[in-house]
Formats: structure tokens, sequence, C-alpha cells
């Protein structure tokens, strides 16, 4: 399991990239999780006009760092480098075992749409971690509504999980969409292999396979909803984004295949085109899971580890174990108050005054 513990923030210092920061600090905050800032540099400039962009990224990237701390997210270091920027970036995620890259995107249109650049897109294709595209002009952390569509596929399946995560951390309201593909009737009759109605029968099969999917799927602690519309996949769920004013969509970036199944990773493509609001796309793995009966197990573990090596001084090796204790669980005070305790003991005042303050406000709402 993928635990939220590392996020790597990319920024061409933009206003996509400026929406972007409020977001990332949110689930960073949220999650416990440390951030990497991240500025790639086209190499082959002349050295003059090199050294002086050199200096103004120096500048902009210290800024950066404030803006996140004065949100009360904890930046591990800022990274300026020289290369391709797609192999850059790709390459720095893997190195640092990134579990979230985050990149503020696209440009608004005139009529109000919203298209992803050419670098977002490729680092979603390309990246193996999730990928946070923050749409341009962004600027609500709250979540309130999450769109996960799903088309039945383990992936989606992986992305459902992932967003029943972060609703109930977040306290959204999470709706479900399955998109029925357009058809032609012969291809319905050959899949359902009935003729009379047989566009009906695809879309009834269809219906019944969702409730199955769903049926094994945990919505406990979720206000959710779930939706199933006839149509261009891309097109409903852009569409159904906006009916909900959705601040967030979820989703595979690799779906089912066959003749008729919906290919969602290029549904994602075509969503990038006109990017109704934050994208977050998930593959194989999982950024977050419910808190299942080994996590509480690993949490105690965890626990357990980390107060053992506090007792012995070793407050550096201690407060890793309570993130950890953080990326199963981030409503753990226990957990908050000792990195705050041992924050303190390292000399990370700031980093220390941040946890009470968390550590605070989860005692007031509890």
């Amino acid at each position: 399991m993928r635990m939220l513990q590392s996020i790597l923030f990319v920024t061409d210092f933009n206003p996509a990239s400026a929406s972007a920061i409020p977001m990332a600090a949110r689930l960073a905050s949220v999650f416990g999780a440390r951030i990497s800032v991240l500025h790639v540099m086209e190499p082959h400039l002349p050295v003059a006009v090199s050294l002086y962009r050199q200096e103004n990224v120096v500048q902009l990237l210290d800024e950066t760092r404030a803006q996140f701390e004065r949100l009360d997210a904890q930046v591990s270091e800022v990274l300026l480098v020289t290369g391709p920027v797609i192999d850059s970036i790709v390459r720095k995620a893997n190195e640092m075992n990134a579990d979230l890259i985050v990149i503020g995107s696209g440009k608004m249109s005139p009529d109000g749409t919203c298209t992803v650049g050419p670098v977002a897109q490729s680092v979603i294709e390309h990246a193996v971690q999730p990928v946070l595209a923050v749409r341009s002009g962004s600027s609500n952390t709250t979540f309130k509504t999450i769109l996960c569509p799903v088309d039945h596929s383990n992936v989606s399946r992986h992305g459902l999980r992932n967003a029943i995560r972060l609703a109930k951390v977040l306290e959204s309201r999470l709706v479900v969409l399955s998109v029925v593909p357009e058809v032609s009737w012969l291809t319905a009759a050959a899949e359902t292999g009935v003729l009379t109605d047989a566009k009906g029968e695809y879309i009834m099969n269809w219906s019944e396979e969702l409730a199955s999917f769903l049926s094994g799927i945990n919505f406990d602690g979720v206000a959710y909803t779930r939706e199933l519309r006839s149509g261009v996949p891309h097109e409903q769920i852009v569409a159904v984004a906006k009916e909900h004013q959705a601040d967030l969509v979820i989703m595979g970036a690799t779906g089912r295949t066959g003749l008729v199944r919906v290919l969602l990773g290029s549904t994602t493509r075509r969503i990038l085109r006109n990017l109704p609001c934050s994208l977050l796309t998930v593959k194989d793995e999982d950024v977050l899971e419910d808190l299942f009966e080994e996590d509480l197990s690993q949490i105690a573990e965890l626990m357990n580890e980390g107060q053992s090596l506090k007792d012995a001084g070793s407050d550096a090796l201690a407060a890793e174990k309570f993130r950890q204790v953080l990326a199963y669980n981030p409503f753990h005070v226990t957990a908050v108050e000792c990195l705050a305790e041992a924050s303190e003991k390292l000399g990370r005042t700031q980093e220390a005054e941040s946890y009470r303050r968390r550590a605070r406000r989860l005692q007031e709402k509890s």
C-alpha cells in the first residue's frame, strides 16, 4: 500500500502553479506529508541568459517555499534542475520515491474552457506515480465534492478507493459515475446475445455490472451518490462535474479494453482538453486506502516503535515512525503530539509549533 508521505510539487511560476500551491499545502497538512518543490530549467541557454534566469528562479523558489510555510506545509527541499523538462520531473519523482506529483496546469480560453498544457499531460502519461493536475484559476482547497468516474475495471477500483479515502478524510461528498458507451444495435446484440431491444438489454446489463462492482466497495463514513449516464464518456464526465460543481475528479489513467469497452486512458486525455476542475489520475497502486484491520495493527506497531525510539533519544527516527502513522490515519492525535515533541527536541521550532496547532484543532473537533 502506498502512503501519502512525500509530494513532489512541480512549478514553472505561472498562474497555474500559483493555483496549485494551496491545494498541495492542504493535502500535505492533512496527511502530514513532506513537500519537495521542483523547477526545471531548459538546457542550452546562452551563459549570460542562464545565469540571469537562475538568479531569478532561486528567488522565485524561495518565495514558493515561503508560501507553503505560511500555509503550515512542511517543505523538505527546494530543487532547481537543468535538463529536459518531462524526463527531469519523472526521474526526480522516481529518485525520491514520491507518492504524489502535484502540478498546476491549463490555460483559460475566452469561452471558459481550460486545456491542460503539454507538460502536465506528458507527466500524467509517463509518471508511475499518481498525478494531481490543478486547474488554472482554482482557489478552492476544501474539496466539497469529488467526482469519481468508473468503468468497473481494477484500475477504476483503485481510483474509487482513493476517492473514498479522500472524501472521508476531507469530509467531501462523493459522486460515483458510470457512463454506458454509445454502441450500435449490432454491437449491443453481439454483446448481449439478444436481438429484440438489444440496446436496452445492453444498458440493463451495464447497470447490473455497476451494482455488482459497487457491492464490493466499502463506503462507510462517506456521503455518496451514484449516477448512470449514457453517451460519450468524456463528455458525460465533464457535464456531471459541472452539474455537481465538483472540485476534484479522480479517475484511472488506463481502463478496460475490448470492442465496446470504455478506454479510460483515452477518456482521460480528452478530459485534459476541457478540464472542468482539478484532476487526480491513479494507475496501478493506491495513494490512499481505507483503514482496514491490518492498517490498525500497523499503526499500533509503528506507535510502539516510535515511542521506544523517542524514549531512547532517537528523535529523528521516532519522528519518521510517527509520520508513517499519520499517513495511515491523519487524525491520530497522539502521533501529532509526539511529532511536535520530537520536532522541538530536534530544534525545528516552527515545525513543532505547526504540529501543536494541528493537535489542538483535532482535539477541538473530537
